[in-house]
């Protein structure tokens, strides 16, 4: 099943960002149809680096890639700015497609990006990104392969968002996407004016703030149709390794946390060891 069928069999769709095939396993097996691969949590656990868009597009088509293959459901891939200008970007569609990759997300900004949550973002004149989104709907092969259209634009008002949205639905983008934090009126208007699904991203506890923790019901009343956790599955990473690694530091050993730790046979659940040593392999 593809994106396509997954829309309309779903009224909404739940997706958190998996940073590596092994988060995409979990996120399959937590029962999410959808996989995304966030961006940033590409960047942080390929490179070590913040979201500013020093990954290339080579980069981030073979993990996509390798956790499309390892899933086995559709996912869902940030590709930033598309890497370039209208040329980049028809190769980057194909090098994502021929990866089995179900759909990319391209943004409006200006390169080098910003992470979405970060101020000061810029985004390019909204007829330059049009045509950018013209050139990769033209370079796919087959229309399952869908493109969706983020703005940044949020700073430039609500209309200007719209605007921008409906603009790139227009030259051949299947789903707008948002790439700040809203109120659930802005997203009400939003849904209801822009022609195509929208895409949103929920909000993280440091930025609840800008935009609460809005529940999934919530955001499904409010029309959108589908729901980006793009920080949920690293950073809950990231706070289990780091509580391990100063247990151990502290203890000397991991027998007085060992019952916060997933074990050899969680792996190879997750890893499916034993399917694929079912499968053989060379005779000693």
């Amino acid at each position: 099943m593809g994106l396509r069928e997954l829309l309309a069999a779903h009224e909404m769709l739940v997706a958190p960002g998996a940073y590596d095939a092994l988060s995409a396993l979990l996120i399959r097996q937590a029962g999410f149809p959808l996989v995304y691969v966030t961006g940033l949590g590409n960047e942080a656990s390929d490179l070590g680096f913040p979201d500013l868009g020093f990954t290339t597009a080579t980069e981030l088509a073979r993990r996509a890639s390798c956790i499309a293959e390892a899933v086995g459901a559709p996912v869902v891939c940030d590709a930033d700015t598309g890497f370039g200008g209208s040329l980049n970007i028809r190769r980057t569609v194909r090098l994502f497609e021929a990866g089995g990759v179900a759909a990319i997300h391209i943004e409006d900004q200006t390169f080098p990006k910003r992470c979405g949550v970060l101020a000061g973002k810029q985004v390019i004149p909204r007829e330059t990104f049009a045509s950018r989104i013209r050139a990769a709907a033209d370079a796919r092969r087959t229309e399952d392969f869908c493109l969706i259209a983020r703005t940044d634009a949020k700073a430039w008002g609500l209309p200007e968002v719209i605007r921008r949205l409906n603009l790139y639905a227009e030259s051949g983008a299947d789903l707008a996407m948002l790439g700040d934090f809203y109120t659930l009126d802005e997203y009400r208007r939003i849904a209801r004016e822009v022609k195509v699904p929208l895409v949103a991203c929920a909000s993280d506890p440091a930025h609840f703030a800008q935009q609460p923790d809005y529940t999934v019901d919530e955001m499904r009343a409010a029309g959108v149709r589908v729901l980006l956790y793009w920080y949920l599955p690293l950073f809950a990473a990231m706070k289990g390794v780091a509580r391990a690694l100063t247990a151990l530091r502290a203890n000397g050993a991991v027998a007085p946390t060992a019952d916060d730790l997933c074990t050899y046979d969680d792996y190879a659940r997750v890893t499916r060891l034993s399917e694929w040593l079912r499968l053989g392999g060379d005779p000693d």
